[in-house]
């Protein structure tokens, strides 16, 4: 509350005397201060309009608020209301509310959990779910191949490999450590390989049996050892569709072979006999229960060994080899020399002729 300070010059009066006994009721007066000619009074000052205050965000009108923290509650509360109102606003006209924000954000993860579904499961699949099949770009020389067998049919060291199709040892010897002996020791005619296919880890399936008569089949039209290069190249684990008959047959396709001729052969009774002879002599004859097994030179060898063990291996039974054929000539060259040293006894007799 504002008050001011009002004076102006007076002349003092006598008091009057106060009637003694007289019980008069004081008045309450504004208390004057006494200045030298001069008489001064405090008044209470009209209160000033109050200042323009800016209009509240609402829009609504404003109330007339007695205190300054009413006042500031009041402003505090306009605020909050224009904040409310602009969000309304912005939810109304789609821009951007925390629900739409909300609804976009849960839309996006699930579209998120969907592709990761979705890449699990080719990963998982593999070329099943694809239909992708991957070209091995393996190629010999084609005056080497002979059917199931590559290489000279006079080479001194022979190898025999039984495999499965299914196994991926055996895709490993036939794709990575099979070309390396072919280039060292089957191209100049040292050795020579023969592939037997058999039936051990389709454990009552048709995912081994399949694939080795499709082999048959293959040779039928002298591509036996493209279409196994290709089916080892595209195994999709064992027993888990990935060598089912549709399959087999896209990739022989892949390989080159007739598609009618070869699905025509894989429903024919010959090729099956002949897998299941030659499993039979493997797990029978041979005591074969494991893939790859392989027959170097009539001695066995069970498991994956590298390229350079290989040529160790190899090269030995070739020294074994040129040792024997050694063996013959230096006996034959024993036996001449007395029939040469007889000569001399014959000597003195045709010298004594004189």
């Amino acid at each position: 509350m504002r008050h001011s300070i009002i004076c102006w010059n007076v002349v003092h009066p006598v008091r009057a005397a106060r009637p003694v006994g007289t019980n008069v009721p004081s008045v309450r007066r504004a208390h004057p201060a006494r200045l030298p000619g001069r008489f001064c009074a405090t008044m209470q000052a009209s209160r000033a309009p109050p200042r323009n205050r800016r209009p509240p965000l609402s829009g609504k009108q404003p109330t007339t608020q007695t205190t300054r923290r009413e006042r500031r509650a009041a402003e505090r509360k306009d605020r909050f209301e224009a904040a409310r109102d602009e969000r309304k606003t912005r939810s109304n006209s789609g821009g951007g509310s925390s629900f739409i924000n909300t609804r976009n954000m849960t839309i996006l993860g699930v579209a998120v959990g969907v592709l990761i579904v979705l890449v699990v499961a080719v990963g998982q699949l593999g070329n099943k779910a694809t239909g992708r099949l991957k070209d091995p770009a393996i190629a010999y020389r084609a005056e080497l191949l002979d059917g199931t067998s590559i290489g000279k049919a006079d080479a001194p060291l022979t190898m025999e490999v039984y495999s499965d199709f299914q196994c991926p040892v055996c895709a490993r010897h036939s794709l990575d450590i099979e070309p390396t002996i072919v280039a060292k020791y089957v191209n100049d005619g040292t050795l020579r390989i023969t592939h037997h296919d058999i039936d051990l880890l389709g454990r009552g399936t048709d995912e081994s049996k399949t694939p080795a008569i499709g082999a048959v089949c293959a040779n039928d039209q002298d591509k036996y050892l493209q279409y196994s290069h290709w089916i080892y190249n595209n195994q999709d684990g064992e027993n888990t569709g990935g060598f089912r008959k549709e399959r087999v047959i896209s990739i022989a396709a892949a390989a080159g072979l007739d598609e009618v001729a070869f699905t025509t052969c894989l429903g024919t009774q010959p090729p099956a006999d002949e897998v299941a002879a030659t499993t039979a002599k493997a797990t029978g004859e041979l005591a074969i229960d494991s893939t790859p097994t392989i027959f170097l030179a009539g001695q066995k060898y069970v498991g994956l060994k590298s390229a350079s063990d290989w040529g160790q291996l190899i090269d030995a039974e070739l020294a074994k080899l040129n040792a024997s054929s050694a063996a013959p000539s230096a006996s034959a060259g024993a036996s001449a020399a007395p029939s040469a040293s007889a000569d001399p006894s014959a000597a003195p007799s045709a010298s004594t002729t004189p």
